[in-house]
């Protein structure tokens, strides 16, 4: 299995694990968390959903390149897109999502965690929105959710540089919730649930919820036009070049 599912107290932990692939998402991939989140949102025992990853030093290295050569040889940009409608489920489920952050972050990546509720990431840590390096914009919303977290300037340079972010300068430009040391993620990701468990279920699922409708309404039509960004980039003289160097480095 590429995804993991165990029971830690209130908690469902799902870890991502394809250290072959520096835990890269491919669609299987992101299917299985959407279905696992849908069943924990659906399970009553479960408080909060704890996402990581496997290993030490990528957390997710974002979007599966080879599943997405595939796409371009196929000139079939949607079914690198489609994957957010499986990723989607953690921003829409019943139960707040807490990523635990053990390793870097790329691309995709960067934007699986915009659709988290809660982001704990350990003090090593570096996250890239790379996209522009691939000669692409963001296909899962991540720009989007960026804007949002971090407002239109951090955005901004986040985005137009591609540069790493250090995890002090996550946490202060509001990108995660919290750093804590190496090797500590995963504890402090659990003891977070645990205090999240205190309150109501069904409190916690409307507050949820809300925050999500709210979001949605502000956004408007933001992701759709993020979409079309990625489709007008996809298959274009920066994208190829991009991933004919990644195919030359292999």
């Amino acid at each position: 299995m590429s995804v993991h599912a165990e029971t830690v107290g209130p908690a469902m932990v799902l870890t991502i694990d394809r250290p072959e692939k520096n835990n890269a998402i491919d669609r299987k991939t992101a299917r299985t968390i959407g279905e696992l989140v849908t069943a924990a949102s659906a399970d009553e025992n479960v408080r909060a959903v704890v996402l990581t990853a496997a290993g030490d030093r990528v957390f997710c290295a974002g979007g599966d390149l080879h599943e997405i050569q595939v796409a371009l040889d196929a000139n079939a940009p949607g079914d690198v897109a489609d994957v957010y409608l499986s990723l989607s489920a953690i921003e829409t489920c019943n139960v707040p999502v807490i990523a635990a952050v053990q390793g870097d972050v790329f691309g995709g990546g960067a934007e699986l965690l915009m659709l988290c509720d809660f982001v704990i990431i350990e003090e090593h840590v570096h996250i890239a929105f790379r996209h522009a390096r691939m000669g692409l914009s963001p296909a899962w919303g991540g720009l989007t959710r960026l804007i949002e977290r971090v407002g239109a300037l951090e955005a901004s340079r986040v985005l137009l540089t591609a540069e790493k972010v250090t995890a002090p300068d996550a946490v202060r430009i509001g990108l995660v919730s919290e750093v804590v040391p190496r090797g500590f993620v995963r504890e402090r990701a659990l003891a977070r649930a645990s205090h999240i468990a205190d309150n109501p279920r069904s409190t916690v699922a409307s507050l949820k919820r809300t925050l999500y409708d709210v979001r949605a309404s502000m956004r408007a039509a933001a992701v759709d036009r993020e979409r079309a960004g990625f489709l007008e980039r996809w298959g274009g003289p920066d994208h190829l070049a991009a991933m004919k160097a990644f195919r030359e480095r292999k």
